[in-house]
Parts: structure tokens; C-alpha cells; sequence
């Protein structure tokens, strides 16, 4: 498994240096975010999309992660996604970006997401999406990778399924890079063909 108490450093650089990418992944979450509501970010990282998207408060279990998301002004509380530090029903909306793969127990930390949600808050989770072209190549070289080695990727189907069986209401989806040159890429509806899918779900009861 990988460090990333070791890569707070690399990540932020593979994002400036690939700022068109990150530019189409941020637009790709924005849309599917709700207008007005006060999201927190399930893995916050560095800070790099909840600085862009204006996501103030997050949880994060690494350190080193944590101290570039505090210099962007995000305010960091040390936790998994699988023990959410807040009370039942308590937030607006939740967002996680590509943390699925490494997640200790993905039906424990979703439903998690659940229970911490306000009736009719948004869950919307990024992901790379391995039942797509690029996809079949980032699990083929996962394991050369010091980002995704040990990474389990899921398809926009598998995600679906676990986030319903957490008690989700499926909403729409979204997608963006289609190649990994660092160029304009449009987000477009559905899934199946961009790498980063982007889930939206809501909590009903």
C-alpha cells in the first residue's frame, strides 16, 4: 500500500503541473454540487479541490496531507472516512475525491456518509472509474505507481451499488478525461468513457 504520509509534496505537483486535468475534474465535481450548501470533503488531502470548489472544513488521517490543506485555509480534522467526527445528521452535503480506493472498509465509511447527512444532503464521491478505457490502464499499472499501488478501483456500477446498499438515492452522474494529455477536456453526462466519473446521491427516507 502506499504512504501518503510521504506524497503531500508529489500529489500537489502532478495537479499544477497537469492543470488543464485538474481544471475538467474540478468542473466535473462543481457540477454536481448543490447551489448554497456547505459541503466537507471525506479525504481532503492537500486542500487542492476543497480550496477551488470553497469547502472549508474536511477530514483527513494523514498529516502530511493535512498541513498543505491547512496553509490553503482549510480547516483539517484528523479522522477516517469510516469514523466521520460529526454528529448524525449534521451536514449539508459531503463530497470524496478518489479516496474510495484505499479505503479500509468502502460499505462502513458510505454508510458513515449516511448517517453524518442531513435529510436531503448530497453525497457526490469522484472516482476513477476502472470500467472505462483509461481505467483498464490504471489497474493493469497500479501497482508501478506510488499514488495507486495496492488501490482497489471500482467501476461507476460497483460505486452505484454500494452507495444504494448504504441507504443512497441515486441522483446523475457526470464524466471528464478521456486522455491524459494535459489539454482542455469537456465534462460530459453518464459514464462509461471519462476516467474521473463523478457520483451524485442524495439521503432520503
Amino acid at each position: 500500500m502506499n504512504n501518503y504520509d510521504t506524497l503531500g509534496a508529489v500529489y500537489d505537483e502532478w495537479f499544477m503541473e497537469n492543470d488543464k486535468l485538474f481544471e475538467a475534474e474540478y468542473r466535473a465535481v462543481l457540477s454536481l454540487l448543490d447551489a448554497g450548501a456547505e459541503y466537507k470533503e471525506i479525504g481532503v488531502g492537500t486542500g487542492i479541490f476543497a480550496e477551488k470548489l470553497g469547502i472549508r472544513e474536511g477530514v483527513e488521517p494523514s498529516e502530511d496531507m493535512a498541513r498543505f490543506a491547512r496553509k490553503r485555509g482549510v480547516r483539517v480534522i484528523g479522522g477516517v472516512a469510516e469514523k466521520l467526527p460529526y454528529p448524525a445528521d449534521s451536514a449539508e452535503g459531503l463530497v470524496m475525491i478518489t479516496v474510495d480506493p484505499f479505503l479500509t472498509d468502502i460499505n462502513a465509511a458510505f454508510k458513515e456518509a449516511y448517517r453524518a447527512l442531513e435529510e436531503g444532503g448530497s453525497f457526490v464521491i469522484a472516482f476513477i472509474d476502472r470500467a472505462t478505457p483509461l481505467g483498464a490502464g490504471y489497474e493493469e499499472h497500479k501497482e508501478e505507481s506510488d499514488f495507486y499501488r495496492g488501490a482497489t478501483f471500482r467501476s461507476h456500477d460497483e460505486i452505484r451499488e454500494i452507495a444504494e446498499k448504504a441507504g443512497f438515492t441515486y441522483v446523475r452522474s457526470v464524466q471528464t478525461v478521456f486522455d491524459l494529455a494535459n489539454a482542455a477536456q469537456e465534462v460530459k453526462d453518464g459514464h462509461g468513457e471519462g476516467v474521473f466519473a463523478v457520483a451524485k446521491f442524495v439521503k432520503k427516507r
